[in-house]
């Protein structure tokens, strides 16, 4: 089971990729967009998967132990 200090960092870690993902592509360089994807598309399934791992995880804790 994860503590809730693990839960706090991954929660916090959440929070950061969807602030990213809400300023939009441009939020580093003004104009100048970084190569690769847009920080939109990466951003916001890695802050959802963050967010829902903790519950993820200490729901199969429970269910399986």
């Amino acid at each position: 089971m994860i503590d809730l200090k693990g839960q706090f960092f991954f929660y916090l870690a959440a929070v950061l990729c969807f602030l990213v993902a809400a300023v939009g592509e441009g939020w580093k360089y003004g104009k100048r967009t970084r190569a690769g994807l847009p920080a939109l598309v990466v951003t916001l399934p890695l802050g959802l998967a963050l967010w829902l791992f903790p519950l993820m995880w200490n729901t199969g804790y429970r269910a399986f132990r």
